[in-house]
């Protein structure tokens, strides 16, 4: 790793958030007071009273957003809020009272043909499904209990097959349905684990693969975290992402996350994950509060923009929607052909066309853009031969459009595109048999230059290929021979992710190289990057890449860049919008072509806020995957020869340590681990006198340490519940692994071992992403590693650790390191 290390740690500014700046583009500086913000975690003011928020499931129907959480476990019914944008809820009540849902764990809700089926574990012992006419109940109980454990979730599949996810004692179980209300008898084993207890699945499908998030280990736990898994099963295989967990804080502002929902923003565009954090025991069972962090996509992959615990932008609302909550159509539809068009405020939009062959269109009066996505609800309520409804899609005028229609007859849907009056392009498909489409139907389009992808009822039915772009223009209902009901519609000038350009992205955290908000006008050439994402290839002098970014805390930071130079290297800085130049990073050209490597600025000045940065080659070319900032803190001189008789300065996570004779010990009776030091630590060396483990123990040092926890409390039995690098000693020589909530093996060095309990020294020198371990006083180093993996830890405290032996640990010493390449 080459490294830009400024003498003196010397500062730059890169505050972007002054008021009185009104400057527009790329460049801008953004007004902070001009975007409306909001903070995690979230309380409502009628949650359950010292139990809060804990399992939030958030779903949408016809324009609005319903959230449920779990039950205090001495009360019976599901509290239920409704909300616009998912910002300001109101309290809708209980959505039942049945004492069934005393300690209703987990609640989930799921419309389909009319109805929205609930999904309980009461105080998680097995499953009951509950069923109303409205999102807000009464729910009534459907079935009896059917077991499963705890954390029911369903998914239904493109061809309306239903599925059933369930904790298991080895990770997440499936079982196929049969309909909402019958699992059938078949328990799989997804594949989805994460090494203990695992609960709270949640699946979706892209791109037409299967996603699972999950959480474990226990709710109680600082460690409590959400992993990712893909497959191509509904059922089986699913694999955990290379990045895992996706969501994880175990020391900070907000810990303890975990049991998440997913659902899409009021954009139509942007997916949000919704999650819980534990404030610590309640007078019943964990107090919890709700979180709302966005996704943001790479390719097959994705990542959470969090936790954010600062001020963040509220979810953008869509282009133009409306909900026809009043009794007058107004002035901003159109009608074209023959039919009437009404509003209801009880109903919403009601068409009546019973006898009229021709189609009845009305119509928005604003216009999509070129891509864009649109959401409908259409019921089909009355026809007669050859009766229809559906939407209207990229209408410039009655011979240029795009139409989607409903036919309850033949029990197909159509997708058709005219071009001055003639259809150019047309795809139809059988809608599944348990699908009704006489009750309320949503319909989504996705319209991306030659494609239209139109999805009911979250099933993706048709991919209608043109052979020319589809094009912008208006939106609206359509309906031929019959009568049809319809309600919120919308369109968003935003499709498959491409919002997420525009996000900013969450300072500490991590930027892909991709998000550029000005990527389309740079032109930059995606590359796969072998992983299922891509990255910027061959970006050559006088590139400019712009990034947004929101700051959390003002401070002094860390920022890495993940980079492959080109054949005669390159130099390139990084600035803010007013060009106040960084200094430059410059690599020599590669010795071996196409190899990444992982380069930093040290002690850069940020302030709070939204802001964007930029990137700009300055001379020869290189690839580039993301972009990275942690907050700095220097390194101190340290010692601690452990003359007290206490741990002042250190923090236990797992063992029982004491101080006796000026040293510091650790009981064999379990694994144990210690921490010192500050996150903001970037290079130094560690070392440390330790005592040599009996057969089949370990004593070493870790250092890079963030996100540590407790992995052995509350059954969890882990060892491995931190973020960092763990250098040890055993019976056969020193080792080094990776710890990331689980144990990755990186390298291995025969040493001749002193006998056990017998004194020896390492020290180990994190230099970038360079490990290299010294034993005995020697000068040769015993073992090297550089880690040129896709996300080397880069910054983190230092620690001691012991498993399976009694160790003592004595002349612990830290020392700055500053290595000028």
């Amino acid at each position: 790793m080459r490294k830009a290390y400024w003498a003196g740690f010397l500062m730059i500014c890169l505050g972007l958030g002054a008021a009185g700046c009104d400057s527009k583009g790329p460049d801008a500086v953004i007004q902070p007071a001009a975007i409306h913000t909001y903070t995690n975690p979230i309380t409502l003011p009628d949650e359950w009273e010292e139990y809060g928020l804990g399992d939030p499931f958030v779903f949408s129907y016809n324009g609005y957003y319903y959230l449920y959480v779990s039950t205090r476990d001495t009360d019976a019914g599901v509290k239920v809020w409704s909300s616009a944008d998912l910002l300001k809820w109101k309290y809708e009540g209980l959505c039942t009272e049945d004492p069934i849902t005393t300690a209703a764990y987990a609640p989930e809700v799921r419309y389909w043909n009319g109805k929205f089926y609930m999904y309980t574990s009461p105080a998680g012992k097995g499953h009951y499904v509950l069923e109303s006419n409205l999102p807000t109940g009464p729910f009534r109980v459907a079935t009896g209990n059917f077991g499963r454990t705890i954390d029911g979730a369903t998914f239904v599949d493109d061809d309306g097959k239903w599925y059933f996810y369930y904790a298991g004692t080895s990770g997440i179980q499936a079982a196929p349905m049969t309909d909402p209300l019958t699992v059938a008898p078949e328990e799989t084993q997804t594949g989805a684990y994460m090494g203990g207890w695992t609960e709270g699945p949640t699946v979706f499908k892209r791109g037409g693969k299967y996603y699972m998030t999950y959480t474990g280990n226990h709710v109680f736990s600082n460690g409590y975290r959400v992993d990712a898994a893909v497959s191509d099963s509904p059922l089986t295989g699913f694999a955990g992402f290379a990045g895992n967990p996706v969501l994880l804080r175990a020391d900070g502002p907000t810990v303890g996350l975990g049991h998440n929902s997913i659902v899409t923003g009021p954009d139509l565009d942007t997916q949000y994950m919704i999650y819980h954090n534990l404030e610590g025991p309640g007078v019943v069972g964990p107090l919890r509060h709700m979180n709302i962090d966005r996704l943001v996509w790479n390719g097959s992959r994705f990542k959470v923009h969090g936790p954010v615990d600062g001020p963040q932008p509220a979810p953008d609302p869509p282009s133009f929607s409306d909900r026809f909550e009043r009794s007058e159509l107004g002035m901003e539809w159109k009608k074209s052909g023959e039919g009437e068009w009404s509003v209801s405020a009880g109903e919403g939009l009601i068409a009546a066309a019973q006898g009229k062959q021709g189609r009845s269109m009305l119509l928005a009066e604003p216009a999509a853009e070129s891509d864009y996505t649109a959401e409908f609800h259409v019921q089909l309520r009355s026809e007669g031969q050859g009766g229809k409804a559906g939407v209207v899609f990229s209408y410039t005028d009655d011979k240029n459009f795009g139409i989607v229609l409903l036919d309850a007859e033949s029990r197909e849907i159509t997708a058709e595109v005219y071009r001055q009056g003639k259809p150019v392009a047309m795809e139809k498909k059988r809608i599944p048999d348990n699908l009704d489409i006489r009750t309320l139907q949503n319909l989504r389009l996705e319209v991306q230059n030659r494609t239209v992808r139109v999805y009911t009822a979250g099933m993706q039915l048709l991919t209608l290929q043109l052979a020319e772009a589809a094009g912008g223009g208006q939106i609206g209902y359509a309906v031929q021979n019959a009568g049809a009901r319809f309600g919120y519609a919308a369109f968003s000038n935003k499709v498959n992710g491409s919002g997420d350009r525009l996000a900013y992205a969450p300072m500490p955290g991590v930027v892909d190289a991709i998000h550029a908000e000005n990527v389309a006008e740079t032109k930059a050439p995606a590359a796969d990057d072998g992983n299922g994402g891509y990255y910027l290839a061959k970006l050559a002098k006088g590139t400019t890449l712009s990034y947004r970014v929101n700051v959390t805390r003002s401070g002094t930071y860390s920022i890495h860049f993940r980079v492959a130079p080109g054949p005669d290297g390159v130099k390139f800085s990084l600035s803010d919008g007013n060009k106040k130049a960084a200094p430059a990073i410059e690599v020599k050209p590669p010795a071996n072509p196409g190899q990444w490597e992982t380069l930093s600025f040290h002690g850069v000045k940020l302030e709070s806020g939204l802001q964007a940065l930029k990137l700009d080659v300055q001379q020869g070319s290189m690839d580039f995957a993301w972009m990275a900032a942690g907050e700095f803190t220097p390194v101190t001189e340290t010692k601690d020869g452990f003359e007290g008789r206490n741990t002042s300065g250190w923090f236990r996570y797992e063992g029982v340590w004491s101080v006796k004779d000026g040293q510091l010990r650790a009981s064999s009776l379990q694994p144990a681990k210690i921490v010192t030091g500050e996150y903001g630590w970037t290079d130094y060396t560690v070392e440390a006198d330790l005592t040599v483990p009996e057969e089949g123990g370990q004593t070493g040092l870790m250092i890079r340490v963030t996100d540590p926890a407790n992995g052995l409390e509350l059954n969890q039995n882990r060892d491995d519940f931190l973020r960092g690098y763990y250098v040890y000693a055993d019976g056969t020589g020193i080792h080094l692994v990776k710890h990331h909530y689980d144990t990755i093996p990186l390298a291995d060095a025969a040493y001749s071992m002193p006998p056990a309990g017998e004194w020896m020294h390492l020290k180990v020198a994190a230099a970038g992403t360079r490990i290299t371990v010294y034993a005995d006083g020697g000068s040769e180093p015993v073992l090297e590693y550089d880690d040129r993996s896709d996300r080397p830890f880069l910054h983190g405290k230092i620690g001691l650790k012991s498993v399976a032996a009694a160790s003592r640990f004595d002349e612990v010493a830290i020392h700055p390191l500053d290595i000028p390449y």
